[in-house]
């Protein structure tokens, strides 16, 4: 009895756990509180992580997933003259900025 209590509490608590990481993970990112960038000619995720990399912090393949996971974007590629959202806090930047211009 005392075993199969241990094992319901732990299968809780795991689930509990589980669920709290999907929920975590499938929250939107408020794009209200980062800085929207105008895409320019030439422009690649790759670039904008390194040009905006004292801004975010963040290695470049984690910039990249956050702006494609973030704008919903069918892949990594970006064309000129698109709006994205960066992981760089508006706070940090003073609002929206056009990249190369």
């Amino acid at each position: 009895m005392e075993k199969t209590l241990l094992h319901y509490f732990l299968f809780s608590f795991l689930f509990a756990l589980v669920l709290a990481g999907f929920v975590y993970a499938s929250s939107p990112v408020d794009k209200k509180e980062y800085v929207t960038i105008t895409v320019a000619p030439g422009d690649t995720l790759w670039g904008l992580a390194k040009q905006y990399e004292q801004e975010h912090h963040m290695p470049p393949d984690e910039f990249i997933r956050w702006v494609v996971d973030a704008n919903h974007l069918p892949s990594p590629r970006l064309a000129a003259g698109e709006q994205i959202v960066i992981p760089v806090l508006k706070s940090k930047q003073g609002g929206s900025v056009a990249v190369n211009q």
